[in-house]
């Protein structure tokens, strides 16, 4: 009997279930944006609601400028029940609402929707999780932010570009319902800077401030108001956690751990 022993025996890679994967995976995100796409477009040219939520928000734009509130005077008296036309965004998102009353209403969705695949592009994440963020993004109420020009696409977009920058999480404030996410900001210093610059920017609004605090206290909004859009709001953190660029904890865990002095060895 000899000494040695049989070679183990190596598994070759299942390489012909993992393009079955990979092609049954890219089909379908590739349904998901046709069926995103075909239902904008659907939308836009059958729906007399599409842009409803944009036109409010333009609209309260200019009524800021005439009137010097954007809210409405039944908002301000007493208590409401949330209606068509109901505004409760606070004075400082309209430094966003303000420029549209003169842009092109394209640049509205164009933006926002640029910014968010820009950014979730940035992280590389694996085909399976294109997947996941295409049924989020397909999901109807996620779908409804964007046939309505719902402002909350400004929020995602802020969110997704926080993921790479740090600082453009402190946008997220504007929804009190989203505002935990805001705080993924906070270890950067730039996060601090951006939210200093938006306190110095409230300043004009000081008596607008006071409407709005009547608007919100006299509504019958909640917390949970804004809880159907959640997961839009998740989509490019799956992104930012699945994808090659790492949180940024990770990172700065990682290059701490590089920059490590070896032990001395005593001969």
């Amino acid at each position: 009997m000899s000494g040695t022993t049989a070679p183990i025996a190596r598994t070759a890679p299942a390489a012909p279930v993992v393009r079955t994967i990979r092609v049954v995976l890219a089909t379908i995100v590739g349904i998901e944006a046709l069926w995103i796409v075909f239902v904008f477009v659907q939308q836009a040219l059958t729906n007399p609601a599409f842009g409803l939520d944009y036109r409010w928000h333009v609209d309260a734009a200019r009524r800021l400028l005439d009137t010097g509130t954007p809210y409405w005077q039944w908002q301000i008296a007493g208590p409401y029940e949330i209606s068509d036309g109901a505004i409760l965004y606070p004075p400082t998102a309209f430094l966003l609402f303000i420029p549209f009353i003169w842009l092109p209403a394209a640049l509205w969705w164009a933006i926002p929707t640029a910014i968010l695949i820009g950014a979730m592009a940035i992280h590389r994440p694996p085909l399976w999780a294109w997947a996941v963020i295409g049924g989020i993004l397909a999901f109807e109420k996620s779908l409804n932010v964007y046939v309505f020009g719902n402002p909350s696409m400004w929020i995602v977009a802020a969110i997704a570009a926080g993921t790479v920058l740090g600082w453009p999480y402190v946008f997220v404030l504007a929804k009190p319902t989203f505002a935990p996410i805001a705080l993924f900001g906070i270890r950067h210093r730039s996060w601090w800077f951006a939210l200093a610059l938006l306190g110095v920017a409230s300043v004009p609004f000081a008596r607008v401030w006071l409407d709005w605090i009547a608007v919100v206290r006299n509504s019958n909004v909640s917390l949970i108001y804004n809880l159907p859009t959640l997961p839009l709001m998740v989509a490019p953190l799956v992104a930012w956690l699945t994808g090659v660029r790492r949180p940024s904890w990770s990172a700065a865990k990682s290059t701490a751990q590089r920059h490590e002095v070896p032990p001395q060895v005593v001969g």
